[in-house]
């Protein structure tokens, strides 16, 4: 892999911390570990896996926001997975231009793909290395036997909803059916749609981590309820198509209830 691109990548201004996993060997952190130890480093390996195991298949890169810095999430090929913490400084343009050829060299050899990251980007010190530690409480919520609902994960399965959806009405029609079902709280007027009828949160003080209360599950439960019985006007058998292929178990008990 070639070093220049590794170094350009890093020194971006606003990349306080990146991490490459492969699910294999040790993942590697650089901007992170200085304030996370090695267990609280796998913990949060865990819990971005599963954060990835939600999201659908075709989608290789997803970010979510939380203590007012960015994590950005890229798959790659056989298993890789790059994450990238960023602060406001992150200019888009330059990310986007350097990313591709960062993802390129990486998968040049998956199967160094760790071992060479660690020996090239252990030389280069972030901006910012303090990041780590707002994200602690993501490795421990992600991977506690009996963790507390989180935005990010509702988020999660929310769009796999809306992307399921969207082969059946196109993503216009999905959003303005999310639009036109919200229930009357306000809480969940932070709740914003894209384009591309992806969820995404309005109110930075709502982030990936943020636990939700039992009154705000059930507005969400309530949208969805509402959501589905719209699209069951359109679509023959709605109700059973999202119980049976739209959502996974995990999912299907963050938006439905028990009885579904």
């Amino acid at each position: 892999m070639k070093r220049q691109v590794i170094q350009n990548f890093l020194n971006l201004p606003g990349i306080t911390g990146v991490a490459l996993m492969d699910g294999r060997s040790r993942p590697f952190f650089s901007g992170i570990e200085t304030t996370l130890d090695s267990q609280q480093c796998n913990a949060l390996a865990q819990g971005i896996q599963q954060v990835i195991d939600t999201t659908p298949p075709d989608f290789d890169t997803f970010c979510f926001c939380f203590s007012g810095r960015q994590a950005l999430v890229h798959k790659l090929k056989r298993g890789v997975t790059l994450l990238v913490l960023a602060s406001e400084q992150l200019s888009v343009e330059d990310y986007g231009a350097v990313l591709p050829q960062l993802k390129t060299t990486l998968e040049e050899d998956l199967s160094n793909a760790v071992a060479t990251f660690r020996l090239i980007a252990g030389t280069i010190t972030h901006n910012n290395s303090s990041a780590g530690s707002e994200i602690a409480s993501l490795s421990q919520i992600a991977t506690s036997p009996e963790h507390q609902i989180v935005c990010g994960e509702v988020m999660a399965a929310l769009n796999q909803l809306s992307d399921f959806t969207s082969q059946y009405l196109g993503k216009m029609m999905v959003v303005n059916t999310w639009k036109s079902s919200r229930i009357q709280a306000d809480w969940l007027e932070q709740f914003q749609l894209d384009r591309s009828a992806h969820f995404l949160l309005k109110d930075s003080s709502l982030t990936a981590n943020s636990g939700l209360t039992a009154e705000q599950h059930e507005w969400i439960k309530q949208w969805v309820r509402s959501f589905i019985s719209r699209g069951s006007k359109i679509i023959r058998d709605f109700p059973n198509l999202v119980t049976d292929q739209a959502l996974n178990e995990k999912q299907r008990s963050l938006l439905l209830d028990p009885k579904n």
